[in-house]
């Protein structure tokens, strides 16, 4: 009987500390943006020629942003410079074998082709401003 008030509680102080967490994590990197200092964004990139997402961070700095992939792998994947978000949405079901359910898919464009950037629902706004800059 004493068993759920207890259970209940730990679950909900386990939430809120996640909660408390993420939103200290999201400020972070938004206090970072706005000073101008650097920010790496945990992203995973696919190019649709190559067969898998490839990991990597998303760095922006102060008014430009590049690539920098894992460091012990094989054929990194490099971003074109002319790259603009065409659209974004959620991974589709076929995706989601390989991508986390919190992504959001960034379909980007440029004049090499089409790029598929993922990034956390909370970081992907960064990474999406950061590439709608002129």
């Amino acid at each position: 009987m004493m068993q759920t008030p207890v259970v209940f509680a730990l679950f909900t102080s386990g939430a809120g500390l996640a909660a408390w967490r993420l939103n200290r994590q999201q400020r972070k990197i938004t206090s970072h943006l706005i000073d101008g200092r650097r920010v790496k964004v945990f992203c995973v990139l696919k190019d649709p020629q190559a067969p898998r997402w490839t990991r990597g961070y998303f760095v922006i700095e102060s008014g430009a942003w590049s690539w920098e992939p894992r460091p012990r792998q094989k054929n990194p994947l490099m971003l074109p410079p002319d790259l603009h978000v065409a659209r974004v949405r959620e991974p589709a079901l076929r995706e989601s074998t390989r991508l986390n359910h919190r992504f959001l898919v960034m379909e980007c464009t440029s004049a090499q082709g089409e790029v598929h950037i993922a990034a956390l629902h909370g970081h992907a706004e960064h990474v999406f401003m950061a590439l709608s800059r002129p």
